[in-house]
């Protein structure tokens, strides 16, 4: 992925919920900002933006698939962006039959 042969996406949401974990367990500013700073490095990847439609959608989604409101949230973000497969071992996404998971170790 660091060279743009995977193409990926993390939502600011869960970017944010990341570093917010990270400061619970005690990290300094200068860890999170070496985490922020080396995703840079990612060609790949990109941070996307949820807006506020989005996350009345992903409310929706929580009723129709039974999510928890971040799982919603990474749901609408893979119709926005057109995409199909998910890279987590929550096995709440099985529930959204279009959505293909996968195991971070299934991944090249």
């Amino acid at each position: 992925m660091r060279d743009g042969s995977i193409k990926s996406a993390i939502t600011d949401f869960h970017m944010d919920s990341i570093l917010v974990v990270m400061e619970n367990y005690g990290k300094t500013w200068e860890e999170l900002a070496l985490l922020l700073a080396s995703l840079l490095r990612y060609r790949g990847l990109q941070i996307y933006p949820m807006g506020l439609k989005g996350r009345i959608r992903a409310a929706s989604l929580m009723r129709d698939y039974g999510l928890d409101f971040d799982d919603a949230l990474a749901v609408q973000a893979l119709k926005e962006l057109s995409m199909e497969t998910i890279v987590s071992y929550d096995d709440d996404f099985d529930s959204v039959s279009w959505v293909k998971r996968r195991a971070p170790e299934d991944i090249p």
